[in-house]
Formats: structure tokens, sequence, C-alpha cells
């Protein structure tokens, strides 16, 4: 790397991690006025409280990211611009593909940052600070023993059930196996279901039989519309299932094969894993768009105006993001091609606009 792409290079990174610093600030000073009722309400202590704001932050630079790319690379160029260095590099027979050459090896780097954030640190923060939220803070009852591929919950009359899926709508439960204890923990009755349904205000069974062991001998029988309350309604087990954030991508690949292979519809859960390669690359994409207007645009170099510009790209951005998980979501387009709309249309006018002004600066 030359002095001069190592000068951008440097540039480029401070700017953006000054802007990244100065937007997380902001962030966290917006999502505690609007959690702070909710700590005081219930009596969060400032240990906990910081420690879920602590857990929060990977959720918070993921969405950050892309906005603080943008800034620093418009502010990165305005500079050139306005101090003429881009006309002078040009003179000196620089081309403009190796002015940008650096700030897109940057773009690239925190792409990568962001999609290593995304699989394997904002997913494991994200269930800390959902636990710290509902456990520790709210006080709700913790009823996940442990999961791997299956989930364990602890239910009624000491029981403990293995439930293989929960659906999208939280309404049923698939591949029940519960086993109630005695207090010496032996079984004493085990109940096996196909499903477990929420209806008329309760919990019961579908396609079951009960396995009770009774003086040495065992009896079964059929148990179906039986009502077990493992749970007291399904919005409790929002607490229980985890929220697309907390899922790496193989994760979320797997579960949507579940709901694909348990005949559930996972449009809206397969945008989502096609998101998560899709919107860390949004931090390379911003810059490519952002070349002209802070060549062409911003040559008073007013950080004002980069910031305006910044807010005008993002709102577009996320507007067609928006627009694209709808009809992903609907099924009017592919889960594939409505994760990366935004995307593609970012790319290809950015692509066009440079092609146009290569001899033009």
């Amino acid at each position: 790397m030359t002095i001069l792409s190592k000068h951008i290079f440097r540039e480029f990174v401070t700017l953006v991690g000054g802007v990244l610093l100065c937007i997380l600030i902001v962030y966290l000073c917006v999502e505690f006025l609007q959690k702070a009722d909710r700590l005081i309400k219930h009596h969060a202590t400032l240990f906990q409280a910081a420690m879920y704001f602590l857990y929060s932050m990977p959720v918070m630079i993921t969405m950050s990211l892309p906005m603080a790319t943008l800034i620093g690379a418009l502010l990165s160029l305005g500079n050139l611009s306005n101090h003429n260095e881009i006309i002078a590099m040009r003179a000196g027979g620089v081309s403009l593909a190796r002015i940008i050459a650096p700030m897109l090896a940057g773009g690239l780097l925190i792409s990568i940052c962001g999609f290593v954030n995304n699989e394997f640190i904002m997913p494991v923060c994200a269930s800390r600070a959902n636990y710290i939220r509902s456990v520790e803070i709210e006080k709700k009852q913790q009823q996940v023993m442990f999961q791997q591929s299956k989930l364990w919950l602890r239910g009624p009359d000491n029981s403990i059930a293995n439930i293989d899926l929960i659906s999208p709508n939280r309404n049923e439960m698939l591949g029940l196996s519960v086993f109630k204890l005695n207090p010496d923990y032996s079984v004493r009755e085990r109940i096996i279901a196909e499903s477990l349904v929420w209806q008329n205000g309760g919990w019961r069974l579908k396609h079951s039989h009960t396995i009770t062991l009774q003086r040495n001998a065992i009896h079964s029988r059929v148990s179906d519309g039986e009502i077990f309350n493992i749970v007291d309604n399904p919005d409790n087990l929002n607490m229980i299932v985890k929220d697309s954030e907390e899922m790496n991508f193989r994760e979320m690949w797997n579960y949507v094969n579940r709901l694909k292979s348990s005949g559930y519809e996972a449009a809206k859960y397969e945008v989502e894993l096609h998101s998560k390669l899709a919107f860390p690359l949004s931090s390379l994409l911003v810059i490519l768009i952002s070349i002209p207007f802070s060549i062409h645009k911003v040559r008073s170099g007013s950080a004002a105006k980069g910031f305006a510009f910044a807010i005008v790209i993002a709102f577009t951005y996320l507007t067609l993001m928006g627009i694209g998980q709808s009809l992903g979501n609907s099924g009017t387009l592919s889960p594939v091609l409505a994760a990366w709309l935004a995307n593609i249309v970012f790319t290809a006018a950015s692509l066009i606009v440079l092609i146009r002004m290569q001899k033009a600066v």
C-alpha cells in the first residue's frame, strides 16, 4: 500500500470510528430514555441497567455501522475534494479507482467485522441482554433449563417438557415429550404428543397418549384434548423462543428448514436469514453511492451537507430494504431477492454513476 493509499485509508477509518462512537452515544441516550420508566418501575439497580445496555451494544453497533461508514466516507472524500487534493491526484495521473480503493478496502473490512459481530457476538449478547431484562429486572420466571437442538422447559406438577419446535405464531408446540416426576425424581408419568395447541384459553394435547407406571405395571391411554399449561399463554413464549437477532446464520438456517419441513410458512424468516448476509455488506455499498455526492456535491467541505446527504442516502436504503422485506414476507418476491433488493439497486446505481464520472473528475 502506497503512502497516498495509507493516508486515505487512515483518515477514512478514523472518521468512521469517531462517527460510530458519536452515534452509539446518541443511541444509548435514546434507549435509556425509552427504557427509563420500565427500569424505575421494576426497581432495577444501576449495575443491572449498566449490564443490560452493555450487552445491547452489539445490536446497536450492527444498526449503526452502515450510517457511520456512510458519514465517514462523505466527510473523508468531501475533505479531499474541498482541499483540491482529488484534482491534484488526477493531475498527477492517479485514477479515480485508485483514489477510492483504500476506502473500499476499509468498507470491506468494516463489512467483515459487521458479519463477525452478527454471527458470533450479537447472538450471545442479545440473549444475555434479554435474560437480564426479563429475569433479573422484570423478575419473570426463567423456565428454560437448557437449550441445544431442542427446548427443555419446567412445567407444572413437578414436570419437565422437551419441545422439538415452536410455531412462528407461538400458538403451537410440536414434538412434545413431558416427564412428570416423583419427589425422588423418578418418572411417574410420561406424555408423548405430536403437538400442544393453544385453544379456548388453554394448551391442549393433540395426537397424544399418556404412559403411567402403577404398581410395576405400565398403562397407556389416549390423552387428546387434555390441558397441559406448560406456560400461561403464548405471549410467555416470547421470553423462551429466540428472536432472529439471538440466532446466528447456522441456527436461523436450521430453524427455517425445520419450519418448512413441518409445513409452516417460513418466508419471513427466510428473508431475515438472507438479511444476515445482505445487511453487513451495506457498509461497503454505501461507500460506492457516497462517492458522487462527496466529490461533486460537498465541495464546500461543509459537515452539515455531509450529514444531510448521509440521512437522505440512509433513508433511501432503509426504505428499499423495508420494501424488499415486505414483498418477501408476502411472497411477492423470493426471500433471496427481497433481502438483497436494496443492495442490488444501490450497487447498480453507484456503478453507473462511477462509470460516467470516471473521465469527468
